[in-house]
């Protein structure tokens, strides 16, 4: 028996995880977790994904597996421009992370096929947060958009 998974997506994030998929249809590690999170996800409007729910444009601290803490914004494609550690939605981490909750953890199958866990440990900033309206979100928004 298959456990669901336990997450949330925005129709932003879900529109697209959509193009990511018809871009690339390949049966991989990363299009299997891709449909099965789409597929178990609960999706929200913008406004109402829970405050601590990991989306793009969020800042999130992790662990993988059993190593040290990690702080990363999770973005659409990764970029030279951007000036800090960032991890995109298409690889098998961005898309890990992508829709846990502060506390959550995954396991999710690697490229090698091995199993590999992750850890939410805290959100540090997430665009869509009712409690940072007005508190310069907008510096944000366009980074990870």
């Amino acid at each position: 028996m298959t456990t669901p998974l336990r997450c949330y997506l925005t129709t932003k994030d879900l529109a697209i995880l959509t193009d990511v998929l018809d871009r690339d249809p390949r049966d991989n590690a990363h299009s299997r977790l891709l449909r099965k999170k789409m597929a178990q996800a609960e999706i929200c409007s913008p406004g109402g994904v829970p405050h601590d729910v990991v989306t793009i444009g969020s800042r999130v601290t992790f662990r993988v597996d059993d190593g040290a803490p990690r702080t990363a914004n999770v973005v659409r494609n990764e970029s030279c421009d951007f000036p800090i550690y960032t991890v995109s939605v298409e690889s098998l981490l961005g898309l890990g992370l992508l829709g846990l909750r502060v506390g959550d953890a995954i396991a999710m199958e690697t490229e090698t096929g091995r199993s590999q866990k992750i850890d939410v440990i805290r959100l540090d900033f997430q665009a869509l947060a009712p409690h940072l309206a007005g508190r310069g979100r907008g510096d944000y928004l366009g980074l990870f958009g």
